[in-house]
């Protein structure tokens, strides 16, 4: 249990400074093409695609950890409405192993997609796709990560009576 949690905290950590390091990117590129663009009168030809590609990156990074947080969007007026807080606690579980399936039923297909890319390259970042498509994969694993960590967590709150968030 003790080798989870620092794994956990170690797995946290990187994808806190990954998220912060791509967000920095993103910015430093946006303005450079911003300041290409009006200064010297030529944009960055490779700066959107670039910025797209590493967006991409960042929010699947991001979902996992947002999930740690119980961040996730998600329709509660059914669970503001029931008082019972065991009825709630299933409900929360139940919600949790669905989104899990879900990531679990596509990352096979998320693989398949990444080895069809094969060597096809973007046209002006001249980065290969299957580094693009390689974000689902990890980030789908990095949130199944996620919810092994959080929602055992969040699940214990609410049964003992707390909100999970």
């Amino acid at each position: 249990m003790a080798f989870w949690k620092k794994f956990d905290r170690i797995l946290t950590n990187v994808q806190t400074y990954v998220c912060a390091i791509l967000f920095t990117v993103i910015i430093i590129i946006g303005a450079a093409n911003v300041f290409c663009r009006y200064v010297l009168n030529d944009s960055l030809t490779w700066a959107e695609e670039a910025m797209r590609f590493i967006c991409i990156w960042l929010v699947f990074i991001g979902s996992s950890l947002t999930i740690r947080i119980d961040g996730h969007v998600s329709i509660d007026v059914l669970q503001s409405f029931l008082k019972n807080t065991k009825v709630k606690f299933m409900l929360y579980i139940i919600t949790r192993i669905v989104a899990a399936s879900f990531l679990i039923v596509l990352l096979p297909a998320s693989i398949e997609l990444v080895q069809k890319m094969g060597n096809a390259y973007s046209s002006a970042v001249g980065v290969p796709y299957s580094i693009v498509y390689l974000s689902f994969p990890i980030g789908a694993v990095s949130m199944l990560l996620s919810f092994l960590s959080a929602v055992p967590e969040h699940a214990k709150k609410m049964k003992d009576g707390g909100e999970a968030k």
